[in-house]
């Protein structure tokens, strides 16, 4: 049994370190990759913002929500970025939005 048990800490101290290192490439990775964006002289940072695409994924939502949300403003037009250099991209700002319906889903949280 003692064996074991020292297997099993090993196991659990090597998993640790793992989660270091893990940690810590992805703080270089960020920091390498602290891309900005600049349209019409307005510099964004691109770690706060989404594709529309990843947005639904993420939030775990159709894509044709989170166009209407953006059509009837209940993702505020400060929180959209529209690309035009590429094809007209449309990037949200990476924050949840609520409507009257999630707001009563998510008072729990």
């Amino acid at each position: 049994m003692n064996n074991i048990t020292e297997k099993i800490i090993s196991q659990k101290s090597l998993k640790s370190e793992i989660r270091e290192k893990l940690d810590e490439i992805h703080s270089m990775m960020n920091e390498i990759s602290h891309s900005k964006l600049t349209i019409m002289d307005i510099e964004y940072d691109l770690s706060e913002w989404i594709t529309l695409t990843d947005y639904s994924k993420k939030y775990n939502l159709s894509i044709s929500r989170v166009q209407q949300w953006i059509i009837r403003g209940i993702v505020p037009s400060d929180c959209v970025i529209v690309v035009p250099e590429l094809n007209y991209l449309k990037l949200l700002k990476n924050k949840m939005y609520y409507t009257k319906t999630n707001k009563k889903l998510n008072l729990g949280n």
